[in-house]
């Protein structure tokens, strides 16, 4: 197993992670089409390649041998009024045939080292507010709900906008 950060020449790469990762856990969120949609304009190689240029933003991918097989995206720093000097986690994504194996928590622990050694006070993220499973796992690394939103994007289904927006101290 290897993690290494993604750069500018990945961005092919990390779409193809993305669309192989997403699809088998969320695609009942969403009208059809929705999903497809999402993904084309979450993962356009362009936009990608100027994220992955982006010093405030962290993509690193988990490899098995030569196949990748989960990737985090955080962000060094996200402030909010709520949450000064915080980093945000935006993004675990791991594959169906690792699924179960502590990698996306492996993931999760990293991202959070990094913004402590970054000397962040505080990290948050967004999770689906319907998904007990994932939460936990949050809760487990120590994250709290503080806050609840919703997912706007054109093709979500309703009943499963909900998010919960959580938080973590770091010091």
């Amino acid at each position: 197993m290897a993690i290494r950060r993604l750069l500018p020449n990945d961005a092919a790469r990390l779409r193809a992670l993305a669309y192989r990762c997403y699809p088998p856990f969320y695609a009942y969120l969403w009208h059809p089409g929705g999903m497809e949609a999402y993904l084309e304009a979450s993962f356009d190689e362009r936009l990608l390649t100027g994220e992955l240029a982006d010093p405030n933003l962290v993509y690193e991918v988990l490899q098995q041998g030569d196949h990748d097989v989960a990737f985090v995206k955080w962000h060094r720093r996200a402030d909010t009024d709520a949450l000064p000097n915080a980093a945000y986690l935006e993004r675990v994504y791991v594959a169906p045939e690792v699924a179960g194996q502590r990698i996306g928590s492996l993931l999760i622990e990293r991202a959070m080292a990094a913004a402590r050694e970054d000397g962040r006070q505080w990290i948050w993220l967004r999770a689906m507010a319907d998904v007990d499973k994932v939460l936990a796992r949050y809760r487990a690394a120590g994250f709290e709900t503080f806050q609840r939103s919703a997912i706007t994007a054109k093709g979500i289904r309703v009943e499963h906008a909900a998010m919960a927006v959580m938080r973590c101290a770091l010091t």
